[in-house]
This record gives structure tokens, C-alpha cells and sequence, in this order.
């Protein structure tokens, strides 16, 4: 690793109070989801202890349920829980607390938060498409892995607004990834702070290490990731990734995807005709998921 540590653990520390923390709740909500075991009444507990994820919960609910033609409006927890299924209610639970970080004043530029807060939800939707077709053992996590695996360009926004927005107009001049605009120009590499970040904030390492090698293509590159499980997520994070830019669902800072390379593919058993296939089934899926992501964007 070329990049000096130490000078990514002193901008973290100089973000402590410009970054929010994660909420305390986020690290009680991965637990959970990464138990697919977890009861209802367990989830509905950790819900209890945060007012917002309540009431979107619920928000969320009656606007299914109206679609569906039911006339009476849910108001207790369970019933919505029961109403929109267990793995729903976390999804709008990791959302909701994740989003609080990706919140900021308007700035009347074309490129905000909100658009990097979509194309998250795009790639966090795709991983969990992704890793339940391609049977991954840590297919639980990776809805939350894809939800934060950018938090780093949240980070390099909230410590210099304007050195961030002269990046993303760089890496959209030269129609090239952020990633690599920072290796060439040496700007802070947004998948090292991240994983700093999310190691600060005590969270999952499956999280951090999907955060920190989700432009690492080489698995002999990722250091100390010996798990093949691991690696396997962290592949299908990267090509979640990918597929999410090819459907321009949101905007990271750059809309130029680079090829994926055949033997990439390969070792996650997909020819050009799978992963076209997968691809549209999460093209499906962000439709599916397109009424709810508006209300959640929505004003309270």
C-alpha cells in the first residue's frame, strides 16, 4: 500500500465534528441484519429507540398498502412489519439512518449528496440482488455493505465542499472514474478513507473491507483478506457497482464506468449472457423500488 495511513487517520480525526457519528442505533441494526434468524420483536425493539425510523416505517407501509386498495391506515409498528415483510423494515431502517449522514444545505449545484445518496441505494438494492443469485455466504450484509461503500466521498465532501465539487468537475471533464482521478492527481482516495471512517465509527470489518477494496480488482491486492467468502462480496459490491453506473441510477461523481475484464467474471461463474441477465434483474428492482426510494426522499 502506497498511500500514507497516517495522514488518512489525521483527516479523519479533523472531520470529528463536521461528520456526524453513525447513529448508535446502526450498529445494533447490522447486527441484525446480519442474522437472518433475527425475530420480529428484536427488530421492532431496536425501531423503538429512533422516532424517524418509526414513523418512515409506517409511511412507508400505508403507501403500500393504499396501492394495494386497503382503506384502513397502520398505525402500530408490528403490523407494518408484518405488512411489508422483516426484510424490508431493514432496509428502511439502514436507509434511514445512513441517510441522516448524507444530509446538507442546498448548494444550487447540479452534482449534491442526494444524487451520491441514490446511486448508494442503487448499489446497496444491486448487492443484495447480486449476492442472493450468486449464492454468497455473507449475502446478509451485503445490502449494508452497498449502502455505505461510499461513505468516504461523504467524508472528502463534509471536510471541503469546494475541493470535492473541483473533483467530481475533474473526473467528469476527463469522463473517468473518481477513483481513478484520485490515484492520478493524489487526491484522498475515497475507499481508504471510507474504511478508516467505518472503522472509527466501530462498525462491521465485513463493511469496512468491502468499503475499502471495492476498486480492487485484484484479490491478490486486497491486504489481509484471506477469506474466499470475503472476497466473493467483496466482487459482488464491485460489480454492483458497475451495473449501477451502466443504469445511471443515482451519480457518484462520475458516469464513466470502466469494462469489467473477462476473467473478473469469470471467477463469479458469469458469461456476458448471465451477467446481462442479472443486470436487467436489477434494472427490475430499482423500478420495483422506485415509488418507495421517492417517498423516502420526500420532506416529513
Amino acid at each position: 500500500m502506497t498511500e500514507n495511513t497516517e495522514e488518512y487517520r489525521r483527516v479523519v480525526e479533523e472531520l470529528e465534528g463536521q461528520l456526524p457519528s453513525i447513529p448508535l442505533i446502526m450498529d445494533e441494526l447490522l447486527r441484525i441484519v446480519a442474522n437472518p434468524d433475527a425475530a420480529l420483536f428484536a427488530v421492532r425493539d431496536i425501531l423503538k429507540l429512533d422516532k424517524s425510523i418509526y414513523a418512515k416505517i409506517l409511511r412507508i407501509t400505508n403507501s403500500v398498502v393504499h396501492r394495494e386498495g386497503v382503506v384502513d391506515r397502520i398505525s402500530e409498528i408490528t403490523e407494518a412489519m408484518q405488512r411489508i415483510g422483516l426484510e424490508k423494515v431493514k432496509q428502511i431502517a439502514l436507509q434511514n439512518s445512513v441517510f441522516k449522514i448524507f444530509e446538507e444545505e442546498k448548494n444550487g449545484l447540479s452534482y449534491n449528496l442526494e444524487s451520491l445518496w441514490m446511486h448508494s441505494v442503487g448499489v446497496a438494492l444491486a448487492s443484495q440482488s447480486l449476492a442472493d443469485d450468486l449464492e454468497s455466504q455473507l449475502s446478509e450484509n451485503a445490502y449494508a455493505c452497498g449502502l455505505l461503500h461510499d461513505i468516504g466521498k461523504v467524508a472528502k465532501f463534509k471536510d471541503s465542499p469546494k475541493n470535492f465539487f473541483k473533483e467530481v468537475r475533474y473526473s467528469m471533464k476527463k469522463k473517468e472514474s473518481s477513483h481513478s482521478s484520485e490515484s492520478k492527481r493524489s487526491f484522498l482516495k475515497h475507499d481508504l478513507l471510507g474504511a478508516l471512517i467505518i472503522e472509527k465509527w466501530g462498525l462491521s470489518e465485513i463493511v469496512e473491507n468491502t468499503t475499502r477494496w471495492h476498486h480492487t480488482l485484484n484479490r491478490n491486492d486486497r491486504i489481509n483478506i484471506e477469506d474466499p467468502s470475503m472476497h466473493k462480496l467483496i466482487d459482488i459490491v464491485i460489480l454492483a457497482n458497475h451495473y449501477i453506473h451502466e443504469l445511471e441510477y443515482g451519480n457518484s461523481g462520475h458516469q464513466q464506468p470502466a469494462p469489467l475484464p473477462a476473467d473478473f467474471l469469470k471467477r463469479l461463474r458469469l458469461t456476458s449472457e448471465l451477467s446481462e441477465a442479472c443486470k436487467e434483474k436489477v434494472r427490475i428492482t430499482l423500478e420495483e423500488e422506485a415509488e418507495l426510494t421517492a417517498i423516502f426522499l420526500q420532506s416529513e
